[in-house]
């Protein structure tokens, strides 16, 4: 048995691994090897995990070193620790040796070493432990079925679901996924209705399906047919139906919604998404009510804020609010400066958004990605400062995405500079991929501008050669709390 020293150990540790404190939970562990107290059986797979976690090989080699110095590796709960250890980094020829070695394998060990090739998508290793199983729970039949739908074999996941002869609420939740991810919601929702004894997380998967295929009316049906079900939602359900709310620009729901919300408000992820409905809905005094009313604010709500300022062109009032920011000590991450470039972008504002993209790395330790790299990109062009922008596109470290590109060709198409345009024309057409609806338009109605409408039809006919036709407008219109669209030309009764 250990002993009552070593037992107060483990459990501070335990209690700093599940709060989510690593690095206190490793300097723990440190104190108590100072106080010559050898760790066991309990101790080690909770290091384990906080090695995992920080995702530090080296504090795991270290721990996997004192587990053979200790007499503890031949422990089954001990070695499914290091496999999932191994596993968790990466290192998976270790891991799949750690399980070769293990002369008492029980399930849990057997379901570690499936879900670890599963985790990483390799389905034919995956595979070979499933069939090798003497013994399979819900758990094994789970992970076969998330790890086909990570690497998109629909069909095969679908075919472990069917062959279960129990299943639990994961398992129908599991398949839900792996629909909504390969984007047949009809067949998800199917599904779901075939479910019996839904609950909130059922609710959430498929609302949260519906988000990610921008069926965002549907999500908001689902949720007032889930509140007429007597099924409370939580703070993940709320989170999502008012991001639903935002992308239909639906404030009258979303105002009815935050009524609902009320409860929640100490949930950061709630305010940030309150935050990002009130501004994408046009209401930035409804935003601003929310944060500064807000219990608790983390990194998510202060982006919400700083892009809600951004979006309705206050770009001084969102460095300020930046200033703020730091001084509550608050780090920002990439979301913050994408945030911060829009912001000066939409205000004009060149020479502080300049120096923003400058010292994000440097003071801040923020990498600037593709989204920073077009904020800079817009913004120079915005300004007029075309052959910046350009430059910008030229010395990027990676190839840029179509958006960027776009950005500058819809500069040149606004300050009418025809030797810009064709420069960017003749990047788009070397790219080799189709062009878009917007792009094929931009170029046409570029030339057009200046006269040359020779050149502005060859374009519209490279565009109908390709089969591309111009996406329609459409409006949504709220009716009685239901979504309504209506396309271009449409008529139609409600």
């Amino acid at each position: 048995m250990p002993s009552s020293d070593l037992r107060q150990w483990n459990l501070m540790i335990k209690h700093r691994v599940l709060a989510g404190d690593l690095e206190e939970a490793v300097l723990t562990f440190t104190k108590m090897q100072g106080s010559d107290i050898q760790g066991d059986n309990y101790t080690f797979p909770l290091m384990l995990k906080a090695a995992a976690g920080l995702v530090s090989s080296h504090v795991g080699f270290a721990l996997h070193g004192q587990i053979i110095k200790t007499g503890f590796s031949s422990h089954v709960f001990v070695q499914t620790a290091l496999l999932k250890f191994y596993s968790a980094l990466g290192y998976m020829d270790r891991a799949r040796l750690l399980f070769d070695k293990m002369s008492d394998k029980d399930l849990l060990a057997w379901n570690s070493m499936l879900d670890a090739y599963a985790s990483y998508g390799h389905m034919d290793d995956a595979l070979e432990i499933f069939d090798m199983m003497p013994v399979r729970d819900s758990v094994s039949f789970n992970t076969m079925i998330s790890g086909y739908g990570k690497i998109g074999r629909v069909a095969s996941a679908r075919d472990y679901f069917d062959r279960m002869p129990t299943k639990d609420d994961v398992s129908w939740n599991s398949m839900i996924t792996v629909y909504t991810k390969s984007g047949d919601m009809k067949l998800a929702r199917l599904l779901f209705d075939e479910m019996v004894g839904r609950n909130v997380v059922s609710y959430n998967t498929i609302i949260n399906g519906y988000l990610q295929n921008q069926c965002y009316a549907d999500a908001l049906d689902l949720f007032y047919k889930m509140k007429a079900s007597r099924t409370e939602a939580n703070h993940l359900t709320l989170s999502a139906v008012l991001s639903a709310c935002a992308h239909l620009y639906s404030l009258e729901t979303g105002v009815r919604i935050h009524t609902k919300a009320v409860g929640f408000l100490s949930d950061p992820h709630v305010t940030a998404a309150l935050i990002d409905m009130y501004s994408k809905c046009g209401s930035l005094e409804g935003a601003l009510g929310v944060f500064y009313k807000a219990q608790v604010k983390n990194i998510y709500c202060w982006n919400a804020m700083i892009s809600g300022l951004a979006l309705h062109g206050y770009g001084q009032a969102a460095l300020r609010l930046f200033e703020e920011m730091k001084a509550g000590s608050t780090k920002p991450d990439d979301i913050t400066f994408i945030g911060l470039l829009s912001a000066c972008s939409h205000a004009g504002m060149v020479q502080e958004g300049c120096l923003l993209f400058e010292c994000m790395e440097r003071e801040f330790g923020v990498s600037p990605k593709a989204e920073h790299y077009g904020c800079m990109v817009d913004l120079l062009g915005r300004a007029g400062f075309l052959d910046r922008a350009y430059e910008v596109i030229e010395t990027m470290p990676f190839e840029p995405e179509t958006t960027v590109v776009g950005a500058l060709l819809g500069a040149c198409l606004i300050h009418g500079d025809l030797k810009m345009g064709e420069l960017i024309a003749e990047r788009i057409t070397r790219r080799g991929d189709c062009l878009s609806d917007g792009e094929y338009m931009m170029l046409a109605n570029m030339y057009a501008m200046c006269g040359q409408w020779q050149e502005s039809n060859r374009w519209k006919r490279k565009m109908n050669d390709a089969g591309i036709s111009k996406a329609a407008g459409c409006s949504l219109v709220e009716i009685d709390g239901k979504m309504h669209r209506f396309l271009a030309g449409e008529f139609k009764d409600v």
